[in-house]
């Protein structure tokens, strides 16, 4: 089955361009919006978005997925909006202006739980008439450092004060290397174009097309090694990352697509919504979702947030069911395709019942 993906965008009441990527009918029973976590984009939902109009039919779902301000496509995050209450109202804009008012079956991965969540807290009257289901994915209700990396607990009042500095360190230490790479980027772009120009002439005096080809060929090859800069930090850091992100035997390619779209958040975003990430307590807010289908998934290898998180959910949400994956971080729907995407649409039944 070939996915149409149809690519718009929405802006939101502070003038942010929000990335929205549609696919399946408009006038399909069940909307399924897909929210990415931190660091992410919508790629990381790319095998729910091939999956479930496999499943369930493919005039029986449609898929909404946008990226969050200052990741993927979407635009920066201006200062001081690197909120999680930014990203509920974030939310509320997708619904109104691309969603619409059919029943959503709601799925937020890590952060995108959280914006979830946050939404609860400030528009609670969309439980229910909107959203009608939710599937919470590696994420957490609060507590955030508790045993982050397998740290034991004792050092958790530590990390709440370290982290931010630290990530907001790192956050700065992005944006030099970004500008290094744009810089760098700059000055091969402009040797290929000096390199073109000086063929282009020796081409004409020399009058041999095929020549001219081949060395056009080797600046096309240099300006491709300008596109690639931005990756290479975050491939030199790919072990590690992978020991942190992922569980065990993750698929090369996930590795990738993870790193690709960490490479491009801004260092404002990386920083700022971990930190909001780090106040999040919103355990009472779900309550609101007491009277709805919930999924709550997690890995047994998640070391950004381990299971504890889910189990503490699964506590505060009794009606909710539990799903546990052995082996699998915390980028569960990448590394757990099949499961997560029939857990959605199960809740897409469900929510079209």
């Amino acid at each position: 089955m070939t996915i149409q993906l149809e690519r718009s965008g929405v802006t939101t009441p502070d003038g942010v361009r929000l990335n929205v990527e549609v696919s399946g009918p408009a006038d399909a029973p069940v909307t399924v919006l897909l929210v990415h976590g931190w660091t992410c984009s919508t790629r990381s939902w790319h095998n729910q978005v091939e999956g479930l109009p496999q499943i369930l039919g493919p005039d029986a779902v449609r898929v909404v997925t946008y990226d969050h301000r200052g990741h993927g496509r979407s635009d920066a995050a201006p200062a001081g909006s690197t909120r999680l209450e930014q990203l509920a109202d974030d939310l509320l804009t997708v619904l109104d202006e691309v969603v619409g008012d059919g029943p959503v079956v709601y799925a937020g991965h890590s952060m995108g739980g959280m914006t979830l969540m946050a939404a609860a807290d400030r528009h609670p009257e969309l439980f229910g008439p909107r959203i009608r289901a939710a599937a919470l994915v590696s994420t957490t209700s609060g507590h955030l450092t508790e045993g982050a990396l397998g740290l034991p607990t004792r050092f958790d009042p530590a990390a709440v004060r370290i982290a931010p500095r630290v990530l907001n360190a790192v956050g700065r230490r992005i944006d030099r290397r970004a500008g290094a790479r744009a810089a760098e980027a700059g000055a091969l772009a402009a040797e290929a174009g000096a390199r073109a120009a000086e063929v282009g002439a020796r081409a004409a005096e020399a009058g041999s097309r095929a020549r001219a080809a081949g060395d056009l060929r080797s600046a096309a090859r240099l300006a491709e090694v300008a596109r690639r800069a931005g990756v290479v930090a975050a491939r030199l850091q790919r072990p590690a990352l992978r020991q942190v992100v992922f569980g065990k035997k993750p698929d090369p390619a996930e590795v990738d697509l993870f790193l690709q779209d960490l490479a491009v958040v801004p260092g404002a975003s990386y920083g700022g919504f971990f930190e909001t990430m780090l106040e999040h307590d919103r355990g009472d807010a779900l309550k609101v979702l007491e009277q709805l289908p919930v999924e709550i998934m997690h890995g047994t290898r998640d070391r950004l947030l381990p299971a504890r998180h889910a189990n503490r959910m699964a506590a505060q949400l009794p009606s909710a069911r539990l799903w546990i994956y052995p082996g699998a971080g915390h980028m569960l729907m990448q590394e757990r395709p099949r499961d997560v995407t029939h857990r959605v649409a199960s809740l897409v039944r469900k929510a079209s019942a």
